[in-house]
């Protein structure tokens, strides 16, 4: 995805002393008030592309993880892409696409739309990074206008179909920071950004948000509640 004007210009100044401002959105239960996993394979049931067991692994690694017992970060993506092997990135795009005109455009926080619209006003360069699939985090940047995203990417194979596996490391934690870290550093250039603003809502999003300037916890679950208050990071309540 290309980056938008804000950024873009960035990039053509090179003398310019001041870093490139960068807000990062988390996505699910942050941007959306719902797991895109849990709706996504539910949407993909629907359609006849997984079955109702592959259904039931991903509810019972969403509980345990829910709970935060130990779990394979890859092993729930890899539920869901084991029955879609068929498919090629391209045919994947466009159920992605389909699944966020129908479904998620109907999860969207209406303040989180008023904070990303507030931070491109603000000449920040916007950007979505999540542990779910690219292809669907593509379409949420095209939606809400953003310069970029960051979701995880699974494995093709040399016919050009998935494999079913995870390509590398899942968005989350370590991993989401390292690849917002990438992102940056290939679109705008090493040492020529900074992270101004992160938002999240989850205990896997405390590497990024630490990392921020401006660092919010958006409706988050208990331990980044816990973590925030000892921060003393701003709490927000968005709808």
């Amino acid at each position: 995805m290309g980056l938008a004007t804000n950024a873009q210009s960035a990039m053509t100044s090179p003398d310019s002393a001041a870093p490139v401002r960068l807000a990062v959105f988390d996505f699910d239960n942050t941007l959306i008030d719902n797991q895109t996993g849990v709706i996504f394979t539910r949407y993909l049931l629907d359609k006849g592309y997984v079955s109702h067991l592959t259904v039931a692994k991903v509810i019972g690694w969403g509980a345990k993880y829910f709970v935060r017992l130990p779990v394979d970060q890859n092993k729930v993506r890899e539920y869901i892409f084991s029955e879609l092997t068929y498919l090629t990135p391209a045919e994947l795009e466009v159920l992605a696409q389909d699944f966020h005109d129908t479904v998620l455009i109907r999860h969207y926080r209406q303040d989180a739309l008023r904070e990303v619209e507030k931070l491109k006003r603000r000449g920040l360069t916007t950007l979505v990074a999540s542990a779910t699939f690219q292809e669907i985090v593509d379409d949420v940047a095209g939606y809400l206008g953003l310069d970029g995203a960051v979701g995880t990417v699974m494995a093709v194979d040399s016919t050009g179909h998935y494999t079913g596996k995870v390509a590398s490391e899942v968005v989350q934690g370590e991993g989401k920071l390292n690849a917002i870290t990438r992102w940056a550093d290939e679109h705008i250039g090493a040492g020529r950004w900074e992270l101004a603003y992160a938002f999240g809502d989850h205990h896997s999003d405390i590497e990024t948000l630490d990392a921020a300037k401006h660092p919010a916890a958006v409706n988050p679950c208990f331990s980044l509640w816990r973590h925030a208050k000892a921060e003393s990071m701003p709490i927000l309540h968005w709808r």
